[in-house]
């Protein structure tokens, strides 16, 4: 999920968009390394080249999957919704793709899933990725005819062995039966199915909405269930992570413009929709994990905000560390635009980074802190993978982060 639909969650998006143009002008037109942190905390990225990169987990043998938004697309939007006349025009494309990396770069393990654009390049695709009962999932909020993708629906779908994948959640469909009880100013009924973390104790996964401020229960049978509607004051739910043990999890809130410095929170959901506050005066969360301690850890998008357009500060992102209700210790600070977070098998801690400006292949997953990377690779000159990149786009370069 970009920048631009993280923020267009509140109703004053339009500002945001506006003012941001030049910042996202610089990011998609300036050479791979403008996606690198510009500042602060050294870090080590661990893989490069990718198209948008969002969600990630390591699998039970270690392999490192990442999911891939993509770039969007040509197709025209069949279907308005008040998020069309705030961004649009959508314009979709099967760019979304699902990745394992390899020496440092992406190999494609699913591709051809949906994405789209808005009027500013900005892209929603496939957002993250779950393991659930030895199966993986990716979700999908690029699809749906309010993004130029009438035949591929956003929601949740199972990828197999052999990199096809199956719809198990229609999401598009949920949310237009069931809406939540205050719809936003730019309500997208495609916009569902964001984060999610997998919980074995329930053999379900946790799913969030931003958009319409929900968090769901999605069975690998199909069965969705809205666990809780967080409408009331749109605080935007960006980042989920599993509580130990399960059976409840962690929301981070982005919160809309002007994003204000400590408005921003966690709280711990419940699976019988009781929530409580667990951890305060944040920044713009889009990434939390657990660490092997049981702490808390954050990603703060952009600290320092303005209070007025472009309100957010590109390479001011930081991950921090809990150490009390209302309390933090940075970790990593310097960040270009973080988007999510994890603890790796080697005890280190990853970002994938930017949320936005990444649609020829700039992105990457970095080491930000925790035990020291075990294998880092010698080189990350990588390659996008083709199926990721819109048509419109040049024929890909190797993308190299700098640390």
């Amino acid at each position: 999920m970009s920048v631009r639909r993280l923020s267009s969650y509140a109703v004053a998006l339009l500002v945001v968009l506006l003012g941001f143009t030049p910042i996202l002008a610089r990011a998609q037109t300036a050479s791979p390394a403008a996606a690198t942190p510009v500042a602060g905390t050294p870090t080590v990225p661990i893989a490069s080249g990718l198209t948008n990169p969002r969600g990630f987990i390591w699998g039970p043998d270690g392999t490192l999957y990442v999911a891939l938004a993509g770039s969007g697309g040509s197709n025209p939007a069949t279907e308005e919704a008040p998020a069309t006349a705030i961004l649009g025009p959508f314009t979709g494309g099967l760019t979304g793709a699902l990745a394992k990396i390899e020496n440092g770069c992406p190999v494609a393990v699913a591709t051809g899933l949906a994405s789209t654009a808005d009027a500013l390049g900005e892209v929603l695709g496939a957002e993250d990725v779950a393991m659930l009962g030895g199966e993986l999932y990716v979700s999908v909020d690029g699809g749906g005819p309010v993004h130029g993708n009438p035949d591929h629906p956003s929601g949740i779908y199972k990828v197999a062995a052999d990199g096809t994948t199956t719809l198990v959640a229609d999401l598009s469909a949920y949310l237009r039966a069931n809406p939540v009880k205050t719809a936003p100013g730019d309500y997208d009924p495609d916009a569902d199915g964001y984060r999610m973390a997998a919980d074995e104790s329930a053999g379900a996964l946790w799913v969030l909405e931003p958009n319409s401020q929900g968090v769901l229960s999605v069975k690998p049978d199909g069965t969705i269930t809205r666990v809780i509607d967080l409408s009331d004051g749109h605080p935007v739910p960006a980042s989920i992570a599993l509580v130990p043990g399960g059976g409840a999890v962690y929301v981070g809130m982005l919160t809309g413009v002007p994003f204000t410095d400590g408005s921003a929170k966690v709280i711990k959901v419940m699976a019988d929709g009781m929530a409580t506050d667990v951890w305060t005066n944040l920044t713009t969360v889009t990434g939390l994990a657990v660490g092997p301690d049981g702490i808390l850890y954050a990603a703060e998008m952009s600290t320092g905000n303005l209070p007025e357009a472009p309100f957010l500060v590109p390479g001011s992102g930081k991950i921090v560390k809990q150490t009390g209700m209302d309390t933090s210790e940075d970790v990593a600070t310097g960040l270009m635009l973080p988007v999510s977070l994890g603890f790796g098998p080697d005890g280190g801690l990853y970002a994938s980074m930017p949320a936005i400006g990444a649609n020829g292949g700039e992105g990457m997953i970095a080491w930000v802190g925790g035990a020291t990377p075990e294998a880092v690779p010698t080189s990350l000159s990588c390659t996008p993978i083709p199926e990721t990149l819109s048509p419109a786009m040049a024929t890909p370069v190797a993308a190299t982060p700098i640390s």
